[in-house]
């Protein structure tokens, strides 16, 4: 038994996804802990593969039917409940990653953590996890939690099991059936309640969603750098049309080459102070593309700017950026870029303006022909007193 483990979710429609992600996790990031398998109603024949590999496997009995949450997720996701469970206590890190992720490099730092990390849940505050169409039972919510501030995503996520307690997980199981029904991402919003002010925030290179760093940060899928790929969006890895199938197929085919006795070392480790300087360089970029594309008036433009300011703060974290430093980098920045943005509104405006005058002279054209049509006579009046 090792000191950590590495789990993820599958069912039976998902065992590639959990060959892949724990083959990329032992040939990108040499994990050197064990390996489980929370196997969400498998059958024991479909299970063969991980027993026989040396991957502990956790049947899991199933919490709920169907699609749970607005957003549609399988009622499978629940069975992460199951990691608090005092079954897990025997270890003294769970680093829990959803199946529809490639691991590139290791991920030794997160064994090192005395609480609970997670990411930000991307495009997501507390309060945006949870709908609103049962007022009732979302007002005694509002009154149990403030619902301010960020919300983590679930789909990765490490703690020290010094949380679990022997009633923990029929804690998390009556959360989820008190206010499980305005949940709106499967258990996320039960998970973000559980831990309601007292998790910490990982940095986006640990749950590097390949689209959206795309069009927040102009990168290209070839230039995507980070410890964890999370496939969020609605094309996988598994997909023939992803720029990742040629990887993910190749970890696949590779996961029958695992053998845990011989356990090599991770491709890539990323220190502290290489993820700093990685998240400043992505900032950059990141705020001058948000204020290209954005086209709000000045006033909403304000307040778009003080949100980018706090997206950023997500993306860097406090730890890695003081606030005053933080706060100076980014008036520096606006100063730069005020020129510019004077120019693109004055501009905008401009055209704003001719587009409207257009607009007059065509209307006004309009009902001349109109007024031609059913009284000529009366469009000649108008026409001799106006050349007059």
């Amino acid at each position: 038994m090792k000191e950590h483990v590495l789990t993820t979710l599958a069912d039976q429609n998902f065992i590639p996804q959990a060959k892949q992600l724990f083959s990329s996790a032992y040939w990108n990031g040499g994990w050197q802990g064990d390996f489980l398998l929370l196997a969400h109603e498998i059958p024991k024949e479909d299970l063969r593969w991980f027993r026989e590999k040396g991957i502990i496997v956790f049947p899991c009995r199933a919490l709920g039917e169907g699609i749970i949450g607005e957003r549609q997720h399988p009622a499978t996701v629940l069975s992460k409940f199951y990691l608090f469970t005092p079954f897990f206590k025997q270890w003294k890190t769970v680093v829990y990653l959803d199946a529809d992720i490639i691991v590139k490099a290791s991920l030794e730092r997160l064994t090192e953590t005395t609480g609970f990390l997670a990411p930000n849940a991307t495009g997501l505050n507390f309060k945006k996890e949870f709908s609103r169409k049962n007022r009732k039972l979302f007002k005694e919510l509002r009154e149990s939690y403030s619902l301010r501030g960020r919300a983590f995503n679930t789909g990765v996520f490490a703690f020290n099991t010094d949380f679990i307690q022997d009633n923990s997980f029929d804690e998390i199981t009556a959360l989820y059936r008190k206010f499980g029904p305005l949940n709106l991402c499967g258990e996320e919003g039960t998970f973000n309640l559980y831990f309601y002010r007292q998790w910490k925030m990982l940095s986006v290179v640990y749950n590097a969603y390949p689209k959206y760093m795309n069009d927040t940060y102009g990168l290209g899928y070839e230039r995507l750098r980070a410890i964890i790929v999370h496939f969020v969006e609605s094309i996988k890895p598994w997909d023939l049309g992803s720029p990742f199938h040629a990887e993910w197929t190749r970890n696949l085919k590779r996961a029958d080459a695992m053998n845990f006795s011989q356990r090599p070392a991770p491709v890539k480790v990323w220190t502290e102070e290489e993820e700093k300087k990685y998240l400043h360089a992505l900032a950059v970029p990141g705020f001058f593309i948000s204020l290209a594309f954005h086209t709000r008036p000045l006033s909403s433009g304000i307040m778009h700017a003080w949100w980018r300011i706090r997206g950023y703060a997500s993306l860097i974290g406090w730890r890695t950026m003081g606030f005053t430093s933080f706060v100076g980098w980014h008036i520096k920045i606006f100063a730069a870029n005020a020129r510019w943005r004077i120019k693109a509104w004055s501009t905008s405006l401009i055209r704003s303006f001719n587009h409207f005058t257009s607009k007059i002279d065509r209307l006004v054209g309009r009902i001349g022909l109109f007024i031609k049509k059913v009284n000529p006579h009366l469009y000649e009046k108008i026409r001799i007193k106006h050349g007059q």
